[in-house]
């Protein structure tokens, strides 16, 4: 596959991944998990996983410029923008296991995982990427959907 398209196998393998993530904390919650405990015992899997890859990466020398050509002249203020990142993310997986654990899961996901017009827009705004009319049609139809979605149920 060509290496311009392979970001579409990443979102699927997100896609595929926060929805297993939020069906199984829906499914802890109806089962009696309590959400505080839960999310305590999702971020500790989570910063687990932060950890393994951290560690095999720097055994495979990823974060040294002498063995990664691309880790040179990286500002080393980046870090820092990646561990607030981290911090956002856990915020946020807590934020999103109280809406599933206390709301209907379908409409409280969607809500949550509207981020990308967010990110599409900051993006815009501090970036100066591109929105062209079929991002915009786009962002259009994604919100009236979630809107649809998390309406009581019109019959």
């Amino acid at each position: 596959m060509a290496e311009s398209s392979t970001w579409v196998l990443y979102a699927l393998g997100t896609f595929l991944m926060f929805g297993l993530t939020n069906f199984l904390l829906k499914y802890a919650s109806v089962k009696g998990m309590p959400s505080l405990e839960g999310t305590a015992v999702l971020l500790l899997g989570s910063g687990l996983v932060g950890i393994v890859v951290l560690l095999a990466m720097m055994s495979q020398g990823r974060y040294d410029s002498a063995l990664n050509p691309g880790m040179r002249g990286v500002d080393p203020r980046l870090y820092l923008v990646m561990a607030v990142a981290g911090v956002f993310l856990a915020i946020g997986m807590y934020f999103l296991k109280m809406a599933v654990a206390l709301g209907k899961a379908g409409p409280a996901t969607a809500i949550a995982l509207s981020n990308a017009l967010l990110v599409a827009s900051l993006a815009w705004l501090l970036l100066g990427e591109k929105l062209g009319t079929s991002d915009l049609v786009g962002m259009a139809l994604y919100t009236a959907a979630i809107i649809v979605f998390s309406l009581k149920p019109l019959g």
